[in-house]
Protein backbone atom coordinates (compact mmCIF):
# COMPACT_ATOMS: atom_id res chain seq x y z
CA UNK A 1 0.00 0.00 0.00
CA UNK A 2 3.31 2.22 0.24
CA UNK A 3 4.22 2.03 -2.90
CA UNK A 4 0.59 2.25 -4.59
CA UNK A 5 -2.10 2.88 -2.38
CA UNK A 6 -2.69 7.13 -3.07
CA UNK A 7 -4.84 9.48 -4.65
CA UNK A 8 -8.57 10.82 -3.45
CA UNK A 9 -10.50 7.50 -4.16
CA UNK A 10 -8.18 5.17 -1.81
CA UNK A 11 -9.47 4.41 1.22
CA UNK A 12 -7.72 1.68 4.12
CA UNK A 13 -10.18 1.28 7.11
CA UNK A 14 -8.56 -0.76 10.04
CA UNK A 15 -10.71 -1.63 12.98
CA UNK A 16 -9.62 -2.16 16.35
CA UNK A 17 -10.74 -3.27 19.95
CA UNK A 18 -9.39 -1.43 22.36
CA UNK A 19 -6.05 -1.09 21.04
CA UNK A 20 -5.69 -4.96 19.29
CA UNK A 21 -5.78 -4.34 15.83
CA UNK A 22 -8.99 -6.97 14.28
CA UNK A 23 -8.90 -6.35 10.19
CA UNK A 24 -7.61 -3.90 7.49
CA UNK A 25 -9.75 -3.43 4.40
CA UNK A 26 -7.73 -1.50 1.40
CA UNK A 27 -10.65 -0.26 -0.59
CA UNK A 28 -11.26 1.88 -3.59
CA UNK A 29 -13.73 4.48 -3.84
CA UNK A 30 -16.35 4.12 -7.14
CA UNK A 31 -18.86 6.51 -8.09
CA UNK A 32 -20.68 3.04 -10.40
CA UNK A 33 -21.59 -0.23 -9.34
CA UNK A 34 -21.59 -2.76 -12.36
CA UNK A 35 -23.34 0.33 -14.52
CA UNK A 36 -25.68 1.59 -11.83
CA UNK A 37 -25.63 4.71 -10.04
CA UNK A 38 -24.43 3.62 -6.84
CA UNK A 39 -21.32 4.93 -4.28
CA UNK A 40 -19.11 1.35 -4.05
CA UNK A 41 -15.93 0.92 -2.05
CA UNK A 42 -14.59 -2.04 -3.96
CA UNK A 43 -11.33 -4.34 -3.12
CA UNK A 44 -8.36 -2.14 -3.88
CA UNK A 45 -5.82 -4.41 -4.93
CA UNK A 46 -2.13 -4.07 -6.80
CA UNK A 47 -2.52 -5.29 -10.49
CA UNK A 48 -0.22 -8.60 -9.22
CA UNK A 49 -2.67 -9.67 -6.88
CA UNK A 50 -4.98 -12.27 -7.61
CA UNK A 51 -6.48 -12.42 -4.44
CA UNK A 52 -8.40 -9.69 -1.95
CA UNK A 53 -9.40 -11.56 1.27
CA UNK A 54 -9.28 -9.05 3.93
CA UNK A 55 -7.03 -9.49 6.64
CA UNK A 56 -9.08 -10.36 9.65
CA UNK A 57 -8.39 -11.81 12.98
CA UNK A 58 -10.50 -15.38 13.22
CA UNK A 59 -11.16 -14.81 16.71
CA UNK A 60 -13.03 -11.58 15.85
CA UNK A 61 -14.10 -12.32 12.00
CA UNK A 62 -17.95 -11.07 12.83
CA UNK A 63 -17.76 -8.69 14.87
CA UNK A 64 -14.84 -7.13 12.88
CA UNK A 65 -17.21 -7.40 10.01
CA UNK A 66 -20.18 -5.81 11.92
CA UNK A 67 -18.02 -2.96 12.48
CA UNK A 68 -17.15 -2.33 8.65
CA UNK A 69 -20.92 -2.79 7.65
CA UNK A 70 -21.64 0.24 10.35
CA UNK A 71 -18.94 2.06 9.37
CA UNK A 72 -19.85 1.98 5.73
CA UNK A 73 -23.47 3.61 6.40
CA UNK A 74 -22.27 6.67 6.07
CA UNK A 75 -19.37 6.23 3.04
CA UNK A 76 -21.49 3.99 0.51
CA UNK A 77 -24.06 1.92 -0.10
CA UNK A 78 -22.24 -1.30 -1.76
CA UNK A 79 -18.76 -2.94 -0.81
CA UNK A 80 -17.51 -4.78 -3.75
CA UNK A 81 -14.95 -7.77 -2.57
CA UNK A 82 -13.18 -9.23 -5.22
CA UNK A 83 -11.11 -12.80 -6.09
CA UNK A 84 -12.02 -14.41 -2.27
CA UNK A 85 -12.20 -18.30 -2.04
CA UNK A 86 -16.06 -19.24 -2.48
CA UNK A 87 -15.94 -20.96 0.98
CA UNK A 88 -14.40 -21.11 3.74
CA UNK A 89 -13.66 -18.97 7.37
CA UNK A 90 -14.13 -15.27 5.77
CA UNK A 91 -17.10 -15.94 3.49
CA UNK A 92 -18.87 -17.76 6.55
CA UNK A 93 -18.15 -14.94 8.84
CA UNK A 94 -19.05 -12.18 6.22
CA UNK A 95 -22.60 -14.02 5.63
CA UNK A 96 -23.33 -14.38 9.41
CA UNK A 97 -22.31 -10.39 9.77
CA UNK A 98 -23.74 -9.11 6.70
CA UNK A 99 -27.68 -9.03 5.80
CA UNK A 100 -27.02 -8.53 2.02
CA UNK A 101 -23.76 -10.93 0.11
CA UNK A 102 -25.15 -11.21 -3.22
CA UNK A 103 -22.22 -13.30 -5.67
CA UNK A 104 -21.32 -11.57 -8.58
CA UNK A 105 -18.77 -13.84 -10.48
CA UNK A 106 -18.01 -17.34 -9.52
CA UNK A 107 -14.46 -19.06 -10.92
CA UNK A 108 -12.19 -21.61 -10.32
CA UNK A 109 -8.44 -21.70 -10.64
CA UNK A 110 -5.66 -24.75 -10.79
CA UNK A 111 -5.31 -25.79 -7.33
CA UNK A 112 -2.01 -28.21 -6.20
CA UNK A 113 -2.97 -30.64 -3.64
CA UNK A 114 -0.08 -32.24 -2.31
CA UNK A 115 0.89 -35.83 -3.34
CA UNK A 116 2.62 -39.27 -2.00
CA UNK A 117 5.19 -37.70 -4.07
CA UNK A 118 6.32 -35.52 -6.83
CA UNK A 119 6.63 -38.23 -9.41
CA UNK A 120 3.24 -39.85 -7.74
CA UNK A 121 1.18 -36.35 -8.26
CA UNK A 122 3.30 -35.96 -11.94
CA UNK A 123 2.31 -39.12 -13.15
CA UNK A 124 -1.46 -38.93 -12.39
CA UNK A 125 -1.88 -35.04 -13.36
CA UNK A 126 0.59 -35.02 -16.12
CA UNK A 127 -0.19 -36.60 -19.28
CA UNK A 128 2.62 -38.88 -21.10
CA UNK A 129 2.98 -36.19 -23.91
CA UNK A 130 3.67 -33.67 -21.27
CA UNK A 131 6.11 -35.59 -18.84
CA UNK A 132 8.37 -36.64 -22.07
CA UNK A 133 8.26 -33.21 -23.40
CA UNK A 134 9.40 -32.08 -19.75
CA UNK A 135 12.60 -34.91 -19.68
CA UNK A 136 13.56 -34.04 -23.70
CA UNK A 137 13.34 -30.11 -22.55
CA UNK A 138 15.18 -30.94 -19.48
CA UNK A 139 17.97 -33.44 -20.83
CA UNK A 140 18.94 -30.50 -24.24
CA UNK A 141 19.23 -27.47 -21.69
CA UNK A 142 21.59 -29.73 -19.25
CA UNK A 143 23.83 -30.23 -22.56
CA UNK A 144 24.41 -26.67 -22.85
CA UNK A 145 25.16 -26.39 -19.12
CA UNK A 146 21.78 -25.86 -16.65
CA UNK A 147 22.08 -25.94 -13.50
CA UNK A 148 18.89 -26.20 -11.05
CA UNK A 149 18.38 -23.22 -8.14
CA UNK A 150 16.28 -23.48 -5.08
CA UNK A 151 16.65 -20.86 -2.32
CA UNK A 152 13.72 -21.77 1.11
CA UNK A 153 13.61 -20.24 4.01
CA UNK A 154 16.71 -19.54 6.02
CA UNK A 155 18.76 -19.90 3.16
CA UNK A 156 21.07 -17.25 1.86
CA UNK A 157 19.46 -15.20 -1.33
CA UNK A 158 22.38 -13.49 -2.12
CA UNK A 159 20.88 -11.10 -5.29
CA UNK A 160 18.09 -13.88 -6.66
CA UNK A 161 15.82 -11.28 -5.75
CA UNK A 162 17.33 -8.93 -7.87
CA UNK A 163 18.37 -11.19 -10.72
CA UNK A 164 14.48 -12.55 -10.54
CA UNK A 165 12.93 -8.68 -11.07
CA UNK A 166 15.66 -7.86 -14.40
CA UNK A 167 14.66 -11.68 -15.01
CA UNK A 168 11.05 -10.68 -15.59
CA UNK A 169 11.36 -7.01 -16.84
CA UNK A 170 13.23 -8.47 -20.02
CA UNK A 171 10.43 -10.20 -21.24
CA UNK A 172 6.96 -9.61 -22.11
CA UNK A 173 5.57 -8.84 -19.02
CA UNK A 174 8.24 -5.81 -19.28
CA UNK A 175 7.11 -4.74 -23.06
CA UNK A 176 3.36 -4.90 -21.76
CA UNK A 177 3.94 -3.09 -18.43
CA UNK A 178 3.14 -5.82 -16.17
CA UNK A 179 6.75 -6.54 -14.82
CA UNK A 180 7.03 -5.65 -11.34
CA UNK A 181 10.36 -3.51 -12.31
CA UNK A 182 8.01 -1.67 -15.26
CA UNK A 183 7.69 1.41 -12.99
CA UNK A 184 9.28 2.78 -9.40
CA UNK A 185 6.23 2.38 -7.68
CA UNK A 186 5.90 -1.40 -8.86
CA UNK A 187 9.56 -1.84 -8.07
CA UNK A 188 9.17 -1.02 -4.40
CA UNK A 189 6.35 -2.76 -3.98
CA UNK A 190 8.19 -5.78 -5.74
CA UNK A 191 11.37 -5.63 -4.09
CA UNK A 192 9.50 -5.36 -0.35
CA UNK A 193 7.16 -8.07 -0.83
CA UNK A 194 10.16 -10.77 -2.00
CA UNK A 195 12.53 -9.02 0.69
CA UNK A 196 10.38 -9.09 3.52
CA UNK A 197 9.03 -12.67 2.50
CA UNK A 198 12.23 -13.62 2.69
CA UNK A 199 13.11 -12.29 6.04
CA UNK A 200 10.08 -13.89 7.34
CA UNK A 201 11.00 -17.63 6.11
CA UNK A 202 7.78 -17.46 3.59
CA UNK A 203 9.44 -17.05 0.10
CA UNK A 204 10.16 -20.33 -1.80
CA UNK A 205 12.41 -19.18 -4.96
CA UNK A 206 13.50 -21.86 -7.73
CA UNK A 207 14.66 -21.39 -10.91
CA UNK A 208 17.41 -22.61 -13.95
CA UNK A 209 20.40 -20.90 -14.69
CA UNK A 210 22.26 -22.13 -17.86
CA UNK A 211 26.03 -20.89 -16.84
CA UNK A 212 25.81 -17.74 -14.37
CA UNK A 213 22.57 -16.50 -16.73
CA UNK A 214 19.23 -16.99 -15.34
CA UNK A 215 16.65 -18.13 -17.51
CA UNK A 216 13.72 -18.96 -15.46
CA UNK A 217 12.82 -18.47 -11.81
CA UNK A 218 9.38 -19.19 -9.95
CA UNK A 219 8.36 -17.37 -6.70
CA UNK A 220 6.09 -18.95 -3.97
CA UNK A 221 4.65 -17.28 -0.78
CA UNK A 222 4.29 -19.19 2.01
CA UNK A 223 1.64 -18.56 4.46
CA UNK A 224 0.75 -21.76 7.52
CA UNK A 225 0.30 -25.04 5.54
CA UNK A 226 -0.84 -23.16 2.45
CA UNK A 227 1.09 -21.08 -0.29
CA UNK A 228 0.37 -18.96 -2.97
CA UNK A 229 2.74 -18.99 -7.08
CA UNK A 230 3.28 -15.40 -6.60
CA UNK A 231 5.65 -14.92 -9.78
CA UNK A 232 7.14 -16.65 -12.81
CA UNK A 233 9.75 -15.20 -15.28
CA UNK A 234 11.85 -17.21 -18.02
CA UNK A 235 14.71 -15.94 -20.70
CA UNK A 236 12.73 -15.86 -24.03
CA UNK A 237 15.87 -16.72 -25.74
CA UNK A 238 15.29 -20.63 -24.65
CA UNK A 239 11.57 -20.58 -25.14
CA UNK A 240 12.16 -23.28 -27.53
CA UNK A 241 13.14 -25.92 -24.06
CA UNK A 242 9.97 -24.41 -22.71
CA UNK A 243 12.32 -23.17 -19.36
CA UNK A 244 9.27 -21.77 -17.48
CA UNK A 245 7.56 -24.69 -17.95
CA UNK A 246 10.77 -26.93 -16.57
CA UNK A 247 10.86 -24.12 -13.77
CA UNK A 248 6.77 -25.21 -12.40
CA UNK A 249 7.96 -28.61 -12.24
CA UNK A 250 10.67 -28.03 -10.40
CA UNK A 251 8.68 -25.48 -7.81
CA UNK A 252 6.36 -28.97 -7.79
CA UNK A 253 8.87 -31.19 -7.03
CA UNK A 254 10.40 -28.37 -4.14
CA UNK A 255 6.61 -28.23 -2.84
CA UNK A 256 6.83 -31.87 -2.24
CA UNK A 257 9.69 -31.58 -0.21
CA UNK A 258 8.15 -28.34 2.17
CA UNK A 259 7.04 -30.07 5.39
CA UNK A 260 4.35 -28.14 6.70
CA UNK A 261 2.73 -27.53 3.78
CA UNK A 262 -0.53 -28.64 2.28
CA UNK A 263 -1.03 -26.57 -0.79
CA UNK A 264 -0.94 -24.07 -3.22
CA UNK A 265 -3.14 -21.98 -4.98
CA UNK A 266 -2.31 -20.85 -8.39
CA UNK A 267 -2.98 -17.60 -8.01
CA UNK A 268 -3.74 -16.79 -11.59
CA UNK A 269 -6.63 -16.91 -14.26
CA UNK A 270 -8.99 -19.68 -14.56
CA UNK A 271 -7.58 -20.57 -18.25
CA UNK A 272 -4.05 -20.81 -17.78
CA UNK A 273 -2.62 -23.26 -19.86
CA UNK A 274 0.53 -24.09 -17.91
CA UNK A 275 -1.04 -24.81 -14.79
CA UNK A 276 -3.97 -26.31 -15.62
CA UNK A 277 -1.82 -29.01 -17.59
CA UNK A 278 -0.10 -29.69 -14.63
CA UNK A 279 -1.94 -29.28 -12.07
CA UNK A 280 -5.33 -31.49 -11.23
CA UNK A 281 -7.37 -29.83 -8.40
CA UNK A 282 -9.48 -26.33 -8.77
CA UNK A 283 -10.06 -24.10 -5.94
CA UNK A 284 -13.42 -22.69 -6.40
CA UNK A 285 -12.85 -18.40 -6.38
CA UNK A 286 -15.97 -15.62 -6.04
CA UNK A 287 -16.14 -12.01 -6.15
CA UNK A 288 -19.59 -10.63 -4.10
CA UNK A 289 -21.36 -7.49 -2.87
CA UNK A 290 -22.45 -6.49 0.41
CA UNK A 291 -25.43 -4.25 0.59
CA UNK A 292 -24.85 -1.64 2.92
CA UNK A 293 -28.34 -0.29 4.78
CA UNK A 294 -32.02 -0.64 3.00
CA UNK A 295 -30.50 1.42 0.19
CA UNK A 296 -27.61 -1.04 -1.00
CA UNK A 297 -29.92 -3.96 -0.26
CA UNK A 298 -32.29 -2.25 -2.99
CA UNK A 299 -29.42 -1.43 -5.62
CA UNK A 300 -28.32 -5.87 -4.86
CA UNK A 301 -31.85 -6.74 -5.42
CA UNK A 302 -31.78 -4.60 -9.04
CA UNK A 303 -28.38 -5.51 -10.32
CA UNK A 304 -29.80 -8.92 -9.47
CA UNK A 305 -32.88 -8.54 -11.35
CA UNK A 306 -30.90 -6.83 -14.42
CA UNK A 307 -28.25 -10.07 -14.47
CA UNK A 308 -30.74 -12.38 -14.50
CA UNK A 309 -28.49 -14.69 -11.78
CA UNK A 310 -31.30 -16.82 -10.44
CA UNK A 311 -32.46 -17.99 -13.45
CA UNK A 312 -29.39 -18.01 -15.58
CA UNK A 313 -26.73 -18.18 -13.22
CA UNK A 314 -23.63 -15.97 -11.98
CA UNK A 315 -21.09 -14.41 -14.08
CA UNK A 316 -18.30 -16.71 -14.43
CA UNK A 317 -14.80 -14.60 -14.86
CA UNK A 318 -13.50 -12.48 -12.21
CA UNK A 319 -14.22 -8.41 -12.05
CA UNK A 320 -11.11 -6.43 -12.90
Amino acid sequence: MRAQGEGEQFRCISIWDEGRLLGLFPFERRRRFKGLPVTTLTSWRHSAYLLCTPLVRADAAIECLRALVRWAVSEASVLELLYMPANGPFDDALRAAAPTVVRTARFSRALLVKGASADAYMEEAMSGQLRRQLRRNERRLREQGMLTLSVGSGADIGDEIERFLELEASGWKGREGGALAASPANLEFGRTVLREAHRRGRLQMVGLDCGDQPIARRCSLLAADGSYAFKTAYDEAFAAHSPGVLAEALSLREFHRLPNVQWMDSYTEPDNPTVNRMWKDRRAMQSVAVGIGAWGAFWLSVYASIRGTARRGEPVRPAA
